[in-house]
């Protein structure tokens, strides 16, 4: 599949909170009973790219890795500050893939965006820190993701 240029996916199937972000329709549960859930996720490989730097010390290296457990999609929640927690029986039916771009410098590892993807590869969510659309920079690292393993961003 050819990835899009675009970047903005959108709130499709979500509901306003009372905070004014936007949660998940439906009641897709995943609590602590939950953590030790796996599944096997989509077929499709983690990916990492370095941003060529003269500077080593200044070198930052993005990886975009797939959440397959329960544990991760609690953790991502947390880091994130968002609900991806709630999206496990999803994954667990096939249903959808929950993945990570994270920014690796200096020795810290820093979560930029969550990302959904449908079963056909297509990306249907993208969010960074409490729900927010990514920002351009990270755009253009999502679309060298997508074109390296066949996403379409929405």
């Amino acid at each position: 599949m050819a990835s899009r240029s675009r970047c903005d996916c959108s709130y499709r199937g979500r509901t306003p909170s009372r905070r004014g972000g936007a949660k998940p329709c439906g009641g897709l549960a995943a609590g602590p009973e939950q953590s030790e859930d796996r599944w096997p996720g989509a077929a499709i490989a983690d990916w990492s790219w370095t941003k060529s730097s003269k500077d080593r010390a200044k070198r930052e290296e993005y990886v975009v890795v797939q959440l397959r457990t329960a544990a991760d999609l609690v953790a991502e929640t947390r880091g994130m500050r968002h609900c991806v927690a709630t999206y496990a029986t999803k994954c667990i039916a096939g249903h959808a893939s929950i993945w990570s771009l994270r920014r690796r410098a200096s020795g810290d590892v820093q979560r930029l965006l969550t990302i959904e993807l449908d079963t056909r590869s297509r990306a249907v969510q993208v969010r960074g820190f409490a729900n927010r659309p990514p920002f351009a920079e990270e755009c253009k690292i999502l679309q060298r993701w997508a074109q390296a393993r066949g996403i379409m961003l929405l």
